[in-house]
């Protein structure tokens, strides 16, 4: 009979916890900046819309200072990156954060943030969730780090 109450609370703990396995990301060179736990701290739990006006969710990731919003995850983030050098690449403001986009491939682009130390990478499969919208959701977060630069 006891084995019926520990059944109920490990049934009431995968459904509080969900059945998403966690996100496996390579941490960034300097995941452990400070700087990069307030933004992990500060990040909202769901992100944009998807095409049936569900945000997505956030999930737990293998490393620091990493996140990721939807299952399978169409949002991830690494703070730590290397500081990107001034660029000819498409620049672009949402919020008060300026984000390069440093790479797109069909319907998978990648941002770094640019005049932020330590810079941050966001990937969105834009086949989800528009660039714009995933930007607006993590901007509020990178926009404690450091400010050290432009885009001019």
């Amino acid at each position: 009979m006891r084995r019926l109450p520990l059944l109920a609370a490990a049934v009431a703990l995968l459904t509080l916890t969900g059945c998403a396995r966690a996100v496996n990301l390579p941490p960034a060179e300097d995941a452990a900046d400070p700087g990069c736990a307030s933004v992990v701290l500060t990040l909202p739990q769901q992100l944009g819309e998807q095409t049936g006006n569900e945000p997505l969710d956030r999930r737990d990731t293998t490393a620091q200072a990493t996140a990721a919003w939807g299952d399978p995850s169409a949002v991830t983030l690494r703070c730590g990156m290397p500081e990107p050098a001034p660029s000819t690449s498409r620049c672009i403001t949402v919020g008060a954060v300026d984000w390069l986009e440093v790479a797109q491939e069909e319907n998978v682009w990648t941002f770094v943030s640019y005049g932020r130390s330590p810079a941050t990478e966001v990937v969105i499969d834009t086949s989800v969730v528009s660039a714009v919208t995933a930007l607006e959701g993590v901007s509020g977060a990178v926009e404690r780090l450091e400010l050290v630069g432009a885009c001019s």
